[in-house]
């Protein structure tokens, strides 16, 4: 939702980025004011405290599509650094390389395509060996997509994805040895149905359905803990000799509508059933958001999430990125408020500002309080 609203403030700000241009190119560049820049916890039990700093961001994205043997390709490659200003926390300075491509061959007459798609992201240190919450995650799958006359498309896709989390290969400084190991593997499946419920002839406004479903099989090479204790006590984990293995499940749909300004609407639930003891969640997901255009020109966005988490193994509860999911490193899996406004400068130079509080309101919050807050002013390029 949020890239969608994104993309609609920067066409609104830089007309001569057509829907169907072969190439769009967008940067940006700014500074930001973070509250808590490790993103820790800061309830009972919290290992860490908050930190504040100034931070600096530098970002580009190219985005090509067109025609290759015989299919149609959509192709995008991003960065985006964060510097921290302060040098004890030079740990966070980070680069994330991604890039996406995906190809489709019509099948004939038939409004059926078959295709592949390829995804790969990378969290790059830019200070120090390893970096904090650092990642790489790579995917392939083959994909299948029908497409109706009346703008429905139904989008299969079956693949496999590889995840490693860097932190959890740096030695712990007491034993020597690695810390958890997070790196998993696995086969993954995807159902994408996509409905447009509504859209006069003009095609100037539109009501528009996507439901997904996404399956992952991941397997972990650690070993899994259990409760060792019996029924009615605290939970205590417990060592095992059997591999660990979670079942990744998340439903969703998002109701958008397009017309003087953009507004959706949308829940996800995602669970999470893990032979990891304290390590099953369900997660309940609600966004709202809506791109309106304020006087003076000035394109404005409000977005706002409701997050509640289930730990289904009660509440032995651990810190860290075990309940995290990694697609960047801007996406914070808490209930937050997020406002953007943007503003035309002169020719394709656009002045952004943003600003965005995050809340944890699930259960337990005496032990996984979570306070956030960020304010940010930069500069946005496209053509």
């Amino acid at each position: 939702m949020r890239r969608a609203l994104g993309l609609a403030v920067v066409v609104g700000l830089v007309p001569g980025q057509a829907a169907g241009a072969p190439w769009v190119v967008t940067g940006e560049a700014g500074g930001e004011l973070d509250s808590n820049v490790q993103r820790v916890e800061s309830g009972t039990g919290a290992p860490d405290k908050p930190f504040s700093a100034g931070v600096m961001r530098f970002g580009a994205r190219v985005d090509r599509r067109g025609k290759v043997a015989g299919g149609a390709f959509v192709f995008n490659l991003s960065d985006l650094t964060r510097i921290v200003a302060d040098s004890k926390l030079s740990v966070e300075n980070v680069a994330v390389l991604a890039s996406n491509v995906r190809w489709l061959h019509q099948l004939g007459d038939r409004p059926v395509a078959a295709g592949f798609a390829l995804t790969a992201i990378d969290a790059l240190p830019l200070s120090d060996d390893v970096g904090a919450r650092t990642f790489r995650n790579l995917g392939a799958d083959a994909v299948l997509a029908m497409r109706t006359e009346d703008d429905h498309e139904l989008t299969l896709s079956f693949g496999a994805r590889d995840f490693v989390y860097k932190p959890g290969h740096v030695p712990d400084p007491d034993t020597g040895m690695a810390s958890e190991n997070l790196d998993w593997r696995g086969p993954a499946a995807n159902v994408r149905l996509q409905l447009m419920l509504w859209q006069p002839a003009a095609k100037t406004k539109s009501l528009e359905l996507v439901t997904s479903l996404t399956f992952e099989n991941r397997g972990f090479e650690k070993t899994s803990l259990t409760n060792a204790c019996a029924p009615g006590m605290r939970p205590c984990p417990g060592a095992t000799d059997i591999l660990r293995r979670d079942r990744y499940q998340r439903i969703g749909a998002e109701l958008t509508w397009v017309g003087s300004q953009v507004a959706a609407l949308g829940y996800q639930i995602t669970v999470i059933d893990s032979n990891d003891f304290g390590n099953s969640i369900a997660r309940h997901r609600i966004t709202a958001s809506t791109t309106v255009v304020l006087p003076r020109d000035i394109y404005g966005t409000l977005l706002a999430i409701l997050q509640i988490d289930q730990y289904l193994d009660g509440r032995f509860l651990k810190f860290g990125p075990q309940m995290q999911e990694y697609t960047s490193i801007d996406d914070e899996n808490r209930s937050s408020l997020q406002v953007r406004v943007a503003r035309k400068l002169v020719g394709q130079w656009a002045l952004e500002g943003r600003a965005a509080i995050w809340r944890n309101i699930s259960g337990n919050s005496e032990q996984l309080d979570f306070k956030r807050e960020l304010v940010y002013l930069g500069l946005v390029y496209g053509r």
